[in-house]
């Protein structure tokens, strides 16, 4: 994008939210192994498969007016039964994964004028409050990653993960949620090129939408603001950092540690007890 910064939206509008759940063709991930599934995506999470975590949060959401899945071809099938039996109003699109994540989120925004969201599949503690906030930052910024103070993530599981940015202020881990204004700041997704194949993980994910962490971990100095003004001048981008005190936002799902964890959060938070509602007003959409 160079150094030209792209006007902002007046206000918060109508999201579309990108959740990538691809899976390498070339390398095994343990746990969907372990339960015998194609992609770690589909693997049973507190009583529903772990995407269906991540998609009933969107899909309740007021302000997300549109869902696109980045997800094998092969995989469409189980998304689509997935799908079925969960609330939602709005389009759904089932978009083919590609090998790398900038492409599988610029195909994925095709077509939308607003506000764009993303995530991956794993990230299944996502919060309709979390969706909130960063919402809110996008009225004021051209891409926007969230993070969360080290006390909050301790506090939230007494085997929470730890993997922090070391800033002058504190430490923050990294969340799986990272949003674009719109369409003038679509060039925002080459943080995501170069930073692993196929690999959708949580993990690529917070280094890929942490060009503005990497520029953290270099600048040890900085407080937190200082880190974003300049991140924001050498990616020529109105960078916006939103902090959530909920530290399970910075929780995915990983390994077999970091499962546990979060299937204990989402059964103490009754995750699992939630009935599932069938789609009242739903277009759904195949895409290749």
């Amino acid at each position: 994008m160079g150094n030209q910064l792209a006007a902002l939206p007046d206000s918060a509008s109508a999201l579309r939210m990108v959740v990538l759940a691809g899976q390498s063709k070339d390398a095994s991930d343990p746990l969907a192994e372990r339960f015998g599934q194609s992609h770690r995506s589909l693997i049973p999470l507190a009583g529903q498969p772990m995407i269906a975590h991540v998609l009933r949060t969107a899909s309740l959401h007021p302000m997300v007016e549109s869902l696109a899945i980045c997800i094998e071809r092969e995989a469409f099938g189980p998304v689509w039964d997935v799908l079925t039996r969960l609330p939602g109003r709005g389009t759904v699109a089932l978009v083919e994964a590609r090998a790398n994540l900038a492409d599988s989120v610029r195909d994925a925004v095709q077509g939308w004028d607003g506000p764009v969201l993303v995530t991956t599949a794993d990230h299944a503690l996502l919060s309709a409050e979390a969706i909130d906030a960063m919402a809110a930052a996008l009225a004021k910024s051209e891409a926007v990653i969230a993070l969360s103070p080290r006390d909050c993530v301790e506090a939230a599981h007494r085997s929470a993960p730890h993997r922090f940015l070391s800033l002058r202020d504190g430490d923050y881990a990294p969340c799986d949620i990272y949003g674009l204004s719109g369409p003038r700041a679509i060039g925002a997704v080459e943080v995501f090129r170069g930073n692993g194949g196929f690999d959708r993980s949580g993990a690529r994910i917070r280094r890929a939408a942490g060009v503005l962490g990497l520029l953290m971990m270099r600048c040890g100095m900085l407080t937190l603001a200082g880190a974003v003004e300049l991140a924001s001048r050498r990616l020529g981008l109105r960078l916006g950092v939103v902090v959530l005190r909920d530290g399970g936002q910075a929780i995915d799902v990983d390994d077999d540690r970091s499962y546990a964890v979060v299937r204990d959060l989402l059964e103490s938070r009754g995750s699992a007890a939630a009935a599932p509602v069938a789609p009242d007003a739903r277009r759904i959409a195949g895409s290749s």
